[in-house]
């Protein structure tokens, strides 16, 4: 399902270089709370089975406009999608 509702006509969407091969995602900030602090952290939603393929995970290193983040962690959603945690790598 995620991967007809990935559009390019969408606010966010960006094309991410994954270990292995590019990958059409929406691209923005979440509000996070952890350990006593909050904050925002880039985030990256797309197919899971499209992430799955571009070798997309945990501990992985993806680009987004030319910026390389490190996939802090995983989040499944509904209908066959996720987001990715991200950090600056």
């Amino acid at each position: 399902m995620y991967a007809e509702l990935i559009d390019p006509d969408l606010p966010g969407y960006r094309l991410a270089t994954a270990p292995g091969g590019d990958l059409p995602g929406i691209f923005g900030n979440a509000w996070q709370e952890a350990a006593g602090q909050a904050g925002t952290a880039p985030v990256f939603t797309c197919d899971a089975a499209a992430a799955a393929a571009a070798g997309a995970e945990n501990n992985r290193e993806i680009t987004i406009d030319a910026v390389p983040y490190l996939i802090r962690e995983s989040q499944p959603r509904d209908g066959g999608g996720v987001t990715f945690i991200l950090e600056y790598a």
